[in-house]
């Protein structure tokens, strides 16, 4: 669909899309692979981590372009949920780790339980990657010691309904409230001052597919969470969905970045 010269997809017809690739030979585990792997190269394209742009640009086939090593080891904390939004944070945590970042995950709502995030988290298991449970600790946030580079919000995608709770909420609060300033000082409330460097900007913070918290169809914003996560940068996948197209929505999504999945739509829509 098109709104004006913005192409977009609802929800549901993205899983029309999905159900209908899965049928047709890209399955939903090298959809959410495609997914992490274009999420973690524009991330790094972002930060200006080197990668030759004709990579990027190739994404989600330029998977070869993450054996390039960083210079300086980024550390990157990644909130990920129980589904398949988080399923997308673990690929990407695998990738960034791959290349050379301090990886740090957070499952907000425990162990994943749909297949294809199990999988990508089992992944994670014999990699130097520190993966802590905030159900076995919801005070956790309260006491990390490392001053991110990158904070990666992968906690609820665009199927989200209603408004965060609990956890979630907790996770929203404390990448929020990195928003208020641009310097470790001025967010000294959040960690340990000596923790971070006297001169470190704020972290630069990504939301997968949609920030926590918004709906992937609201157009009214009424609905709106206010305590939504508020990225810098949403890497959305395939198309952007109606949420991204709303005024409203830009102080919760920052700049969008549509990535590819491997889904041929127009060819889709005609199985």
């Amino acid at each position: 669909m098109r709104n004006g010269n913005e192409h977009f997809v609802t929800c549901g017809q993205m899983k029309i899309l999905e159900r209908r690739a899965d049928e047709d030979g890209l399955s939903y585990y090298q959809m959410m692979e495609n997914a992490g792997t274009a999420a973690a190269l524009a991330i790094m394209e972002r930060i200006g981590s080197g990668f030759p742009p004709a990579a990027v640009a190739e994404a989600p086939s330029g998977i070869a372009a993450m054996s390039v090593k960083h210079e300086r080891r980024h550390q990157a904390l990644i909130f990920c949920g129980k589904g398949n939004n988080g399923g997308d944070g673990f690929v990407v945590a695998r990738k960034m780790s791959e290349s050379g970042f301090c990886v740090h995950v957070i499952l907000v709502d425990g162990q994943p339980v749909t297949e294809d995030s199990v999988t990508n988290f089992r992944l994670l298991e014999n990699m130097p990657v520190q993966v802590t449970d905030m159900t076995e600790n919801e005070r956790v946030l309260m006491y990390m010691r490392v001053w991110p580079d990158i904070i990666v919000d992968a906690i609820y995608g665009t199927g989200f309904h209603g408004s965060l709770s609990g956890n979630a909420l907790r996770a929203a609060i404390y990448m929020n409230k990195f928003k208020i300033g641009e310097s470790a000082e001025s967010c000294a409330d959040i960690q340990p001052a000596r923790s971070a460097p006297a001169d470190a900007p704020r972290p630069v913070m990504f939301s997968l597919d949609i920030p926590s918290g918004l709906g992937g169809d609201i157009v009214d914003e009424q609905e709106v969470d206010v305590n939504s996560v508020r990225a810098d940068c949403t890497i959305t996948f395939h198309a952007r969905k109606p949420v991204h197209l709303q005024k409203f929505a830009a102080r919760y999504c920052g700049d969008i970045i549509v990535a590819d999945i491997g889904i041929d739509e127009e060819r889709l829509w005609s199985v």
